[in-house]
């Protein structure tokens, strides 16, 4: 992952507790959320975030939208969630988020694709998709959403719900 990113989403989690005075719009709507509404231009600098590319500034502004509407809707139904939720409901954790290098081969995901990462951990596809793309040891980020956990790898602009098995 870019070392710029790397600082940016610490600093996103910080923010977001600024988002929690504002009024929302409704639970399931996603929310268009820019870093300029968030972060002071001080903040913006020192972050990295303004010295990003228009593509990674949009990938960022699109993350953290899902992110703090990920946060909003858990909060909102915090209270009724923990009574209902089944142990058969329990997903993988990953948050905080897990950042790694893939070993080996990439060559995308086709269905029950399994994924080593070089700190040891072995995920698994989740959902059915298939992609293909070649890369060597890319970077990944797999980072918590609210169906469970999903994976970006380096350089691919689809990304895949995974669960871990080790």
């Amino acid at each position: 992952m870019h070392a710029k990113l790397r600082y940016i989403i610490p600093i996103a989690v910080l923010v977001l507790g600024a988002f929690f005075g504002v009024r929302f719009m409704a639970a399931q709507s996603r929310l268009a959320v820019k870093a300029e509404d968030v972060m002071t231009a001080q903040e913006l600098k020192d972050t990295g975030v303004s010295g990003l590319t228009a593509a990674q500034k949009k990938a960022f502004e699109e993350w953290l939208s899902r992110y703090t509407t990920t946060v909003y809707n858990v909060a909102v139904n915090q209270g009724t969630r923990e009574s209902s939720v089944k142990p058969s409901e329990v997903r993988s954790v990953c948050a905080p988020a897990v950042e790694s290098t893939l070993a080996g081969d990439f060559n995308g995901w086709e269905g029950e694709t399994i994924f080593k990462l070089d700190n040891g951990q072995i995920w698994e596809q989740a959902e059915y998709s298939y992609t293909y793309s070649y890369s060597y040891r890319p970077e990944i980020t797999i980072y918590q959403v609210s169906g469970g956990c999903r994976m970006k790898v380096e350089d691919e602009d689809e990304t895949i719900m995974v669960r871990r098995i080790k």
